[in-house]
């Protein structure tokens, strides 16, 4: 761990964290209308009034009337993914993934080799690929933990399945999450790697983003004045640090992930040069061993 906050700190993460969050802040609204876009195609009851509802368990209440009129007017006029307004969602959206794949090159040391019309095409895939995700988590968390009861009240469904479903949305939601910070480390960085191996760091990040989330909410409940000192500023002080807080969690996983692959490059070329020194101790041996003889 020392090393993964000594590299945090080598490669100035506070300030990409810091450039990270106002990308994501220019990025948040567009991203709201793809996922709003792709969720109306659904027929889920009350649409509008769940996702307004968990939508407030992420942003401040200040800018709940913003988002809610932006959701409602999406969810009510969309008639298609194929939409101007989506398109245009989808790739304003993808600026906060080009952020963040300059910040894991800066994170893994790599020159950054790929061109600029490649990088976009692979930020717009990021965004509907970790947007799918995303949206896969909002429905398993929109249809609630009662769509059990629901479902075998009309379909023939076993008693099991209306057990566990509670269960099996929160397992849903977590698989969801961690694969999109996955996903994230593995198309990111220009480099090869195995995407098992970026396990560790999107667990580690995705803990770090609940607990800077939690305390957050502890700090915020506790001290009562921020809202009435800053007014309606705070509410973006307060995005803006969330945000920033979700931009460090990320940077952290990634700086644990490669300084894992660092440790097994560093084992490796010692595993090899061990091989090579009894490589050439068994070959003196042997030379010695045939002069004997001779």
């Amino acid at each position: 761990m020392v090393d993964v906050f000594g590299g945090f700190w080598r490669h100035d993460a506070l300030t990409q964290s810091a450039a990270l969050a106002f990308f994501f802040l220019m990025s948040m609204f567009p991203f709201v209308i793809f996922i709003a876009s792709a969720l109306a195609l659904l027929p889920i009851g009350h649409l509008v009034e769940r996702s307004t509802e968990l939508l407030g368990s992420f942003l401040p209440e200040q800018l709940m009337p913003l988002a809610v009129r932006a959701l409602t007017a999406t969810m009510r006029i969309s008639k298609g993914l194929l939409s101007i307004g989506f398109v245009g969602a989808v790739v304003f959206a993808s600026n906060g993934f080009a952020a963040m794949i300059a910040a894991l090159d800066k994170t893994y040391e790599v020159q950054e080799t790929r061109s600029f019309w490649r990088l976009r095409l692979l930020a717009i895939v990021m965004t509907l690929v970790v947007g799918s995700l995303i949206g896969f988590a909002l429905i398993a968390m929109l249809l609630g933990p009662h769509f059990g009861l629901l479902l075998a009240d009309a379909f023939d469904v076993s008693d099991l399945f209306v057990a566990v479903w509670p269960y099996v949305r929160w397992i849903v939601v977590l698989a969801c999450a961690i694969s999109s910070i996955e996903l994230l480390y593995y198309w990111g960085p220009n480099r090869k790697h195995a995407f098992k191996k970026q396990m560790p760091g999107a667990v580690f990040a995705l803990v770090l983003w609940a607990l800077s989330s939690a305390i957050l909410g502890i700090y915020l409940r506790s001290f009562t004045y921020f809202n009435s000192t800053y007014g309606a500023l705070g509410a973006f002080i307060l995005l803006m640090l969330r945000f920033q807080l979700s931009a460090l969690a990320m940077l952290l996983g990634a700086e644990l992930n490669a300084q894992l692959v660092r440790r097994d490059r560093a084992v490796e070329y010692l595993s090899a040069r061990a091989r090579a020194a009894a490589d050439r101790r068994q070959a003196a041996k042997q030379g010695v061993e045939q002069s004997a003889r001779a």
